[in-house]
Order: structure tokens, then C-alpha cells, then sequence
């Protein structure tokens, strides 16, 4: 039987930390969803009705309570695998190693792919539900734009709401005048260059990957911006609108010898996941995005 390494104890930390470290999505992961023994998972909502006038003449005004299900189901499932002949590991001195090439496949395609399809799923739904605004940013009213959107999800609290924003929209914000407020940026310790600073109680962490941030992609390769797709501004999310979360992420390394696939390494990855809004708290999601479409 095949010794296939699926997330072997001397790779389990140091990839999951690569993945982790990889996603700026990473702060909306839902820890507490569990999918095994099926695809779809039912969210309850309770709505009651209010008061009513009291009558003195005794009695009490009737309620209603209505309780609803909504399902989601998991529906975006990916996987890649990649063959290198050992010559080309020992001729490249290594640097074609199932290791390195798992390490590179995160960072530059795994961890990419996962925050491209997040903001678009989110986007998405803003715009399908009129909770998205086309418009230009300019260091003159990017500060006032922000805190218009903020205000639409503030009922939530600030400490509850993550603010995903563009590069531009971040240097326009260092470009905001004295006088009308100061904001300190700073790298909050991943391995992604980024910068991340706070308006209002509310974080606001740059999406630096421009091909990252769009309302919406063609997944057939890898990813790609979609013909018709806006840039976006910004995404400002109250963390308990969405579920976020991978049911299945497996990657395998086989040696030579331990695959029938040839005479070298064969590494596998397979990433089972998906975003969801929920439909209860759909409200708490705002998107400022572009108004020139992608060609």
C-alpha cells in the first residue's frame, strides 16, 4: 500500500501555517461548522411579532412566532496534482522538491484562489441584494465614503466588522489631509506585506493582490477576473453574517516507488470549501466597488 503523507506530522504545522498565512480571509473563518455526513448545513432563524396596544378589559394581544430553516449547501470543490521526475528534484538541487512545491502551490495559488473566491461570493450577493455602490475613490472623500458604509453595518458593533479595502483605497487614505484625521498603518505580523490600520473602531486590512479583488471570476484554470466583473473598493463584512469553512483539505506526497504514476514525486491537494451569507443577517455586508467592467 502506497506510504501517502496526507498531512504527516513534520508538514501538518508548517502548511497549515503557510495557508493560514496566505489568506487575508483567514479572521472570517467559522470554527464551528460541521459538515461530516453530508454537503449541506441548515441554519434556524426565530422571528416574533411586537407589542400591541393593552387592553384594560383583559386578555393579551396574540403573537406570532415563526421559525425557518434555511439550507446551504457546499458547492465549490477543487483540486491539482503535480509530477516531478527525481532527476529534475536532484538536478534542480532540490528546489523542485514535493516540499517546495507544495509550499509555492499555497502561497501563490491555494491561499489567492481562496480569498478571489470569498470577496467575490461576498460581492456577489451585495450586488444581487442593492447593498453595493458603483463609485470612483480619491483621497478627497474616501474617509467619508468609509464611514457611510461603516454606518450601515455599525448596529453590529465595531468590533464585529472587518473592512477589506483595496490598494488604492489604502494610499488614499495616507493621502488624506491634515486636519481631517490621522491613521497609523502597520503590518500586523503575517507573511503578507499588507497594511492595516482602524477608522471608526472598524479594521481596515489592504487587499495588496489587485487580481484578487473583484465582484466575481472565471475558476475554469486557476482564477481569473470575469468578463463583466468590477473592481472592488472595498468589502465591510459583520463576521456573524457569513459562514466561511473548508470541509476537506488534503494534500498527499508520494515518493518514488510508492505511486504507479512514474519514476518520481507525485503531490496532490484537494480544497473543499465555500462562503455562504446568511440570509438573516444579509444586512450586514456592504461593498463599495469600480465602475468600469472588466472587458
Amino acid at each position: 500500500m502506497p506510504n501517502a503523507i496526507n498531512y504527516a506530522e513534520k508538514y501538518q504545522t508548517e502548511l497549515d501555517q503557510v495557508i493560514k498565512q496566505s489568506i487575508l480571509t483567514n479572521v472570517l473563518e467559522t470554527p464551528n461548522v460541521q459538515w461530516m455526513g453530508a454537503k449541506t448545513f441548515h441554519v434556524p432563524s426565530l422571528s416574533v411579532s411586537g407589542y400591541k396596544n393593552h387592553s384594560r378589559n383583559g386578555g393579551f394581544n396574540r403573537g406570532n412566532v415563526t421559525a425557518t430553516h434555511e439550507p446551504y449547501t457546499l458547492g465549490f470543490d477543487r483540486d491539482v496534482e503535480f509530477f516531478v521526475d527525481q532527476m529534475d528534484v536532484d538536478e534542480s538541487n532540490q528546489a523542485a522538491s514535493a516540499a517546495n512545491v507544495s509550499r509555492v502551490f499555497l502561497t501563490e495559488n491555494a491561499g489567492p484562489e481562496l480569498d478571489a473566491y470569498r470577496f467575490s461570493k461576498m460581492a456577489t450577493n451585495a450586488i444581487d441584494n442593492n447593498r453595493a455602490t458603483a463609485e470612483a475613490v480619491t483621497a478627497s472623500d474616501v474617509v467619508t465614503k468609509l464611514k457611510r458604509d461603516i454606518l450601515k453595518v455599525r448596529k453590529y458593533g465595531t468590533a464585529n466588522l472587518v473592512a477589506y479595502v483595496s490598494s488604492e483605497v489604502m494610499n488614499a487614505i495616507e493621502e488624506y489631509k491634515e486636519g481631517k484625521g490621522t491613521f497609523q498603518l502597520e503590518n500586523q505580523g503575517t507573511t503578507i506585506e499588507t497594511r492595516v490600520t482602524v477608522l471608526d473602531g472598524v479594521r481596515l486590512i489592504e487587499v495588496f493582490d489587485v487580481d484578487c479583488f473583484h465582484s466575481s471570476f472565471d475558476f475554469t484554470d486557476g482564477f481569473a477576473s470575469a468578463t463583466g466583473s468590477y473592481p472592488l473598493n472595498w468589502v465591510i463584512v459583520h463576521r456573524g453574517a457569513i459562514v466561511a469553512k473548508a470541509k476537506l483539505n488534503s494534500i498527499y506526497l508520494f515518493q518514488p516507488g510508492q505511486h504507479t504514476q512514474g519514476d518520481g514525486y507525485l503531490y496532490q491537494n484537494r480544497m473543499y470549501h465555500d462562503l455562504f451569507v446568511m440570509k438573516n443577517k444579509a444586512d450586514g455586508l456592504v461593498v463599495s466597488h469600480g465602475t468600469t467592467a472588466q472587458a
